[in-house]
């Protein structure tokens, strides 16, 4: 959500940097509809290259690949650059902003006409939905997976993690609020203040963003909308000056004061990951997307007793857990076709492709006989294989499934017309995926994944606020309150005495006021409900 400003000096530096990027020769040249054809593609995974066997399917059914151009660094500002230069790849995966800005510098190319001819079952896929790929121009210019599943996904999970050895000290003790917390966190500090040779970290966190922004709003039960709440008369409010904001920085001046708050809570992401990899941090807020890397790190080092456990903790035992939601769409990575590509339907009967049934098993389970097997007529993992992934994370780089392909999911727990599972995600396979050190810590509290640990029903939901595009008259008073957050937070949190601490709170306050929250609000409540009259118009609801 960071805004980049971008001078005309340093579109001029790098301009003659970018020349030939984006365009791929073959590409180009392929005027033949049934040749071979290669595209090319940006990626922040620098791991990426095309070719795996999952890979080589697809061109065998399409025709299809794919040359994937590496973004190292800021993704917004080399997303600006190519902008700026008019010289971008053939496709781009894209934020709902980015989406936009692409869009109105008529980069994009609108989809609808091509989805009507080669794209059948994008169209049965989004069958009530499809409509909702639509702009407010009318016109179709990204695509991106919806989730048809009937049942929560098994391989959810809470996000604020505690590790197995921590637990086994403290006799598995219930976990549900932030005074229960910090008391195992430092009973344990206590008792092993350094971890292979290096201090203890009782509680740190991932940059800003996962330290004093979306740990307020899951310790409060509710849905991960961003920094905001909407309440059940779809009203939107910034939930930062909530007074369970209050409560949680409150947690963390804590943590500080008692000398168990990382020293460097407020440094680079990449550092927190670092040590969370070492094993020697104790506890944060960290979800699994971002804590994936770092575990597979402690596996594959034998610290199994380092890994963590996930759990939803509260401000208080009065609050109640409702942040399990499930989203219709999943609009936040959004796969766009720009004016550079030739022969765009190559390119949209591919994605036709991922969203049959066969495809689907392809970009989910992988190749059969490699990644899948299928016994008593349903799909499992291979034993071997994953034995061999829980060893070598990298090895689904040389095998896949893996990629922006993965982003036409249908959904986790959704069926295909076989009756089976669409991704490899079920209960089974997440649970043969767990090590024994995960099955013992659960078993102890009773459960047999860490999505047990969730509300049992999860409430549906049309979109999520951070997969819309951000209204233009919030952007502006967005990095207003973004800055107040960076300057004024931390007072907060590195208070000396409860007295500094409120003063800190009642300024911090006041700046976002003066920051335009009451019009940031008005914005997104605006923006919010009109979303919703488009979802309920095509729904026919």
């Amino acid at each position: 959500m960071k805004k980049i400003a971008l001078s005309m000096s340093c579109f001029l530096l790098v301009t003659s940097l970018l020349a030939g990027c984006g365009k791929s020769e073959s590409s180009v040249k392929n005027e033949d509809p049934n040749a071979p054809a290669t595209y090319t593609m940006s990626t922040t995974d620098t791991k990426l290259k095309w070719g795996t066997p999952v890979d080589k399917s697809i061109t065998d059914k399409t025709g299809v690949s794919v040359e994937y151009l590496p973004i190292v660094g800021d993704e917004a500002q080399k997303m600006d650059l190519w902008l700026a230069s008019g010289d971008y790849p053939d496709m781009l995966t894209l934020s709902p902003n980015m989406t936009g800005k692409y869009r109105d510098a008529d980069a994009l190319i609108p989809l609808e006409d091509l989805i009507d001819e080669y794209g059948p079952n994008i169209k049965k896929r989004f069958g009530k939905y499809y409509d909702l790929l639509r702009d407010e121009d009318g016109h179709i210019y990204s695509l991106y997976g919806i989730n048809l599943s009937q049942e929560p996904p098994a391989s959810a999970a809470a996000s604020f993690i505690i590790q197995y050895d921590v637990l086994k000290e403290s006799g598995y003790p219930e976990v549900k609020t932030f005074d229960q917390l910090f008391d195992i966190i430092e009973a344990y500090y206590k008792k092993h203040p350094t971890i292979e040779g290096q201090p203890t970290i009782p509680f740190s966190g991932y940059w800003g963003g996962y330290t004093f922004t979306n740990p307020v709003i899951a310790a409060a039960g509710l849905p991960d909308q961003g920094w905001s709440i909407v309440d059940e008369n779809n009203n939107v409010r910034f939930g930062l000056t909530e007074p369970f904001a209050k409560e949680y920085y409150k947690f963390l001046n804590r943590l500080q004061k008692a000398g168990m708050l990382d020293k460097n809570i407020f440094g680079k992401g990449e550092e927190n990951l670092s040590k969370i990899a070492q094993g020697r941090v104790l506890a944060e807020f960290m979800p699994g997307w971002l804590l994936n890397t770092p575990e597979k790190s402690i596996v594959a080092a034998g610290l199994t007793e380092r890994q963590y456990a996930k759990f939803p903790i509260l401000i208080d035992e009065n609050t109640v857990d409702q942040s399990f939601m499930m989203a219709i769409t999943n609009s936040s990575s959004n796969w766009a076709i720009t004016n550079t590509a030739k022969n765009p339907e190559r390119i949209v009967q591919m994605i036709d492709f991922l969203f049959s049934d066969e495809g689907q098993l392809l970009i989910n389970w992988g190749v059969e006989g490699l990644q899948y097997e299928v016994k008593d007529g349903k799909r499992v993992k291979k034993a071997d294989y994953v034995d061999q992934l829980k060893k070598n994370p990298d090895l689904v780089y040389q095998n896949g499934p893996a990629g922006p392909m993965t982003n036409f999911t249908i959904g986790d727990g959704a069926l295909l017309d076989d009756g089976d599972y669409a991704t490899s995600n079920t209960k089974e396979s997440v649970i043969a995926n767990y090590d024994e050190a995960t099955k013992e810590v659960l078993s102890k509290y009773g459960k047999e994944t860490w999505s047990d640990f969730l509300p049992s029903e999860p409430i549906r939901v049309p979109s999520m606020l951070w997969q819309l595009s951000e209204p233009e008259e919030s952007k502006a008073i967005f990095i207003k309150l973004e800055e107040t957050l960076n300057k004024e937070v931390p007072k907060m949190i590195l208070a000396k005495t409860d007295a500094e601490f409120d003063a800190a709170w009642d300024n911090f306050v006041d700046q976002v006021n003066k920051a335009g929250r009451k019009q940031y609000d008005e914005v997104w409540t605006k923006t919010w409900n009109e979303f919703l009259d488009r979802f309920n118009a095509a729904i026919g609801s």
